[in-house]
């Protein structure tokens, strides 16, 4: 005799199972949700918004002020030495420099104080980045990381010669619409 449940497979009550696949299931859904809610890679929250100013030092010593950069556009990324995927992004970004040089600014800024140091940053510098690159350690409790509300590593900011954020996003310097938002920007220079 075929019951209603032949075919299927059987859970038993108190499999391991179950607490494993509701934790999945609430995994996904909080991946839906940031998708839903604002993915920092496609979301320009603050586009066209004020970039808000900060004060670094940077690893040659010399005081890095956001405000003191206007004229040119800057890129910020942020990133940590050890971070390998930010290697390759930096090699590029490096490249793209290059292309423009005198067009527009990179700030690298760390923010894992932890395990970076301003040695650390120069040897990334000379092995990744470029010499003009202007390389910074956020501080504790990373207030620069705070004001652009960075959530993870390899995240930049494209700021006009006005100070305003025009492109945000987490590895994307092949992003058509970043690099479309770049030459724009170039082009006005």
């Amino acid at each position: 005799m075929n019951g209603p449940t032949e075919g299927k497979a059987r859970v038993p009550q108190n499999s391991p199972r179950g607490p494993l696949l509701a934790a999945v299931a609430l995994l996904v859904a909080g991946g839906i949700a940031l998708l839903l809610l604002g993915n920092p890679r496609t979301s320009p929250e603050t586009t066209g918004q004020p970039a808000p100013n900060f004060v670094l030092s940077d690893i040659d010593g010399n005081r890095l002020e956001l405000d003191a950069l206007r004229g040119k556009p800057v890129l910020l990324y942020f990133s940590a030495s050890w971070c390998l995927p930010c290697r390759a992004d930096t090699r590029q970004l490096a490249q793209l420099y290059e292309q423009y040089r005198d067009r527009f600014q990179v700030v690298w800024i760390s923010f894992d104080q932890f395990a970076d140091s301003n040695q650390d940053l120069r040897e990334h510098r000379r092995l990744y980045g470029h010499p003009d690159f202007r390389y910074a350690l956020d501080a504790r409790p990373s207030p620069v990381i705070q004001l652009y509300r960075v959530q993870a590593r390899g995240s930049i900011v494209l700021i006009n010669s006005r100070g305003e954020i025009v492109f945000r996003g987490i590895r994307s310097l092949d992003n058509p619409r970043f690099r479309e938002q770049l030459h724009q920007e170039l082009g006005k220079g």
